[in-house]
């Protein structure tokens, strides 16, 4: 969409239909936390990297540290993920991971690297801004996309009923960070 919303069904249907085609000896459904890794493998067939220096990814040399949290190299059928960041959050590694696996299946139209920075947009071409600036579309179908794939929505439902709605114990359940986990239980509702 052009406004800077995003069709959230459609995206869930794309995150639901991935997790319909897993094999159960992959993952059964039900089980927590959704093995992101073995999707992205052994379904999709994509190589996940942890690089300590992200500009060593072709065509990636003006890249400076810390600038990219994960990129998607679909020519070569990896998904980099900043080493440094998945080493201190494991959460943050899964939640990246399953982000480049929306533009890789939603987003893929011929083009051979997809980016995630840090800051999508820069602030000089923006007037002066009290918050961070707007992420591009593409970004938020694929953050929406991640969160899907994380944490489908029927799992939520049963387990945030089942403990309570206690976020530290859902984080736990599903390897997820707390922001993630508050930005879904509030999307789900």
């Amino acid at each position: 969409m052009e406004d800077g919303t995003i069709d959230t069904d459609w995206v869930e249907r794309q995150a639901y239909d991935l997790l319909e085609g897993v094999p159960e000896f992959i993952w059964n459904g039900e089980s927590l936390p959704v093995p992101v890794d073995d999707i992205v493998d052994n379904v999709l067939g994509l190589k996940v990297r942890l690089a300590e220096d992200m500009s060593r990814a072709p065509g990636c040399e003006d890249l400076k540290p810390g600038e990219v949290s994960g990129l998607l190299l679909a020519h070569l059928g990896e998904i980099w993920v900043d080493a440094v960041e998945a080493g201190k959050w494991d959460t943050r590694r899964r939640f990246t991971v399953g982000h480049e696996v929306g533009h890789y299946l939603i987003h893929r139209d011929g083009r051979s690297q997809i980016f995630c920075r840090k800051a999508d947009i820069t602030e000089d071409e923006e007037p002066e801004r009290t918050g961070p600036a707007p992420k591009p579309v593409p970004e938020l179908e694929a953050d929406a996309f991640a969160a899907a794939l994380l944490m489908p929505e029927h799992l939520i439902r049963e387990h945030s009923v089942d403990c309570g709605r206690d976020l530290k114990e859902m984080e736990r359940r599903f390897n997820c960070s707390h922001k993630a986990m508050k930005h879904r239980l509030h999307a789900i509702r």
